[in-house]
This record gives structure tokens, sequence and C-alpha cells, in this order.
């Protein structure tokens, strides 16, 4: 396993942290957006790692549409509600 060793803060985060951090901070996420704040192509895989293997069955998927260039399409939000979220240490 790699090991992130990058001494500025913002940047030493893992992608599933990152992930973890902004939705306890009340954002929601989609994969465009994903990418572009957090620089993955694989929320959906870290969505799981979060989910099944540290247990954060707080986080809430939603099917929504989107527009794209040709129409709609479908995907996937994520987000944790208000009352589940944890605190900033």
């Amino acid at each position: 396993m790699n090991t992130n060793i990058d001494p500025n803060p913002s940047r030493s985060l893992s992608q599933k942290m990152q992930v973890l951090s902004y939705l306890q901070a009340g954002g929601t996420l989609t994969p465009r957006k994903a990418r572009k704040l957090i620089g993955t192509y694989k929320l959906a895989t870290r969505v799981s790692e979060l989910i099944l293997e540290d247990g954060h069955d707080e986080i809430q998927k939603k099917l929504i549409w989107v527009r794209t260039r040709k129409g709609r399409t479908q995907v996937m939000r994520y987000s944790i509600p208000p009352e589940k979220r944890v605190a900033a240490k």
C-alpha cells in the first residue's frame, strides 16, 4: 500500500478521507464534482470502501438525473444527512 508523505496537509489526505471530510462538512458529491474537487475518477469505489471497510453506513446514495451534452443521464449522488454528521475536531 502506498503511503502519502506530502507535508502539505491540504494535499496529504487520501482520496477516501477527502471524500469523507467533504460529505461530513455537508457537501454532496456526484462523479463529476468528485473529479473536479478531489481528483478521483473512482468516487463509487471510494464510497464503497468507506461503507464496507470503515463502517460509514451514514452515507446515503441517491440516483439522480443530470444534463449532458447529448441529453440526460443518471448518476449517483452521495451525501450524509445533517443528523448523522460528525462534528469537526
